[in-house]
């Protein structure tokens, strides 16, 4: 069976840096040439043909970076020249990452009318104070009025939140989901904030907030979007039924995807073989024991948990020969893993301690 794909497009700037971000490249030039960065995209794409015959485009994804740096016309001729070479899927989710601060009018509705159906923005707090503790170039009033057009512009629309912030109380954050749910958002993405080694956050020895603390606050966070129609579908992303992003799901569900442009990664597979891709080429071929360790970590965040079958068709092992069986069985019996004859899946409880249970279910540690 010959699988759709989907499509990652990395944009690598962005207008500032964020004093949280460890995957921060570079900040926008001056000047750039968008056409060129368009052709290179194409070019990309191209060098990955030969390998796609038969297949539909079922997502296109704009990340970086900022994205939303970019014209719109040059967004409307990559997705041009994406058509005349694949066919896509009726309604293939097209989406675009942004932020408040690249925020104008016009240009969110002509990146619109260029294609784009699903735009995720990167709000990340909803008051003043936090919106400059987190180096946010954009104001409060800069965020509500974006995120009133993208409700309105896009059938599809998520916002993206940091939480477990210095000294945050749930009774503050309440009042940030609430705002944030009263334009009507049917998905939203939160992030627990986690100084990474490099960022200037970890050079000014910034502390998030203590562990347990962050760990109630998520739990009250997920019964909470959970009593007002947003269900956690994957470890950090909220929304209504039919509201996913197919295009992460992908991911998180052992998809094949590539990646176009510096920057961007992707995982494919194609007479037999399983690809990595990395910076727009075929950089390597993954065994099958590589894949199914990626898969079982990715697999594992979302809430359907890995499909026996899915997980051996993506990369020709068996799910209950491949992790650790005494370990499998006891997370069951602590009550953390869910297991039946179609796979498995992690409990409430289980998102928690995820990274300890995927360590736990490849390896002996």
């Amino acid at each position: 069976m010959v699988k759709d794909i989907s499509i990652y497009i990395h944009f690598p700037y962005c207008r500032s840096r964020c004093p949280y971000c460890d995957f921060f490249r570079a900040l926008k030039p001056k000047a750039f040439d968008e056409r060129e960065l368009a052709e290179r995209y194409l070019a990309d794409l191209d060098g990955f043909l030969p390998y796609l015959a038969g297949r539909d485009v079922k997502s296109v994804f704009f990340g970086g970076g900022t994205p939303s740096i970019l014209s719109p016309s040059v967004v409307g001729q990559v997705l041009d020249g994406i058509a005349e070479r694949l066919p896509v899927c009726s309604g293939a989710e097209i989406s675009l990452e942004a932020n408040p601060n690249t925020f104008e009018r016009e240009k969110f509705l002509a990146f619109r009318k260029a294609g784009i159906n699903r735009l995720s923005l990167g709000v990340q707090a909803l008051n003043a104070a936090d919106l400059k503790f987190l180096g946010r170039t954009h104001s409060l009033e800069e965020a509500l009025q974006a995120m009133e057009l993208g409700v309105a512009a896009f059938p599809k629309f998520s916002v993206d939140l940091i939480y477990a912030r210095p000294h945050q109380r749930w009774e503050d954050w309440q009042k940030e989901i609430d705002l944030a749910l009263s334009f009507g958002l049917k998905h939203i993405s939160l992030y627990q904030l986690t100084i990474e080694d490099g960022t200037v956050f970890a050079r000014k020895n910034i502390t998030g907030l203590d562990e347990e603390l962050a760990a109630s606050l998520y739990e009250q966070t997920v019964f909470y979007l959970r009593s007002q129609g947003l269900e956690r579908y994957e470890v950090s992303n909220f929304a209504a039924s039919g509201s996913e992003s197919v295009h992460n799901l992908v991911y998180w569900q052992g998809g094949d995807y590539i990646g176009l442009g510096d920057g961007a990664h992707g995982r494919f597979s194609a007479g037999g073989k399983i690809f990595a891709t990395v910076d727009g080429r075929i950089a390597e071929e993954l065994i099958s024991a590589e894949r199914a360790e990626e898969l079982l970590l990715m697999g594992l965040r979302i809430k359907r948990g890995i499909n026996a079958a899915a997980f051996k068709q993506a990369c020709e092992a068996d799910l209950f020969s491949f992790v650790n069986r005494a370990a499998m069985d006891m997370l069951v019996r602590q009550g953390l893993l869910a297991v039946d004859n179609e796979g498995i899946r992690l409990t409430d409880t289980g998102f928690l301690l995820l990274d300890e249970i995927v360590c736990r279910l490849v390896s002996d540690c």
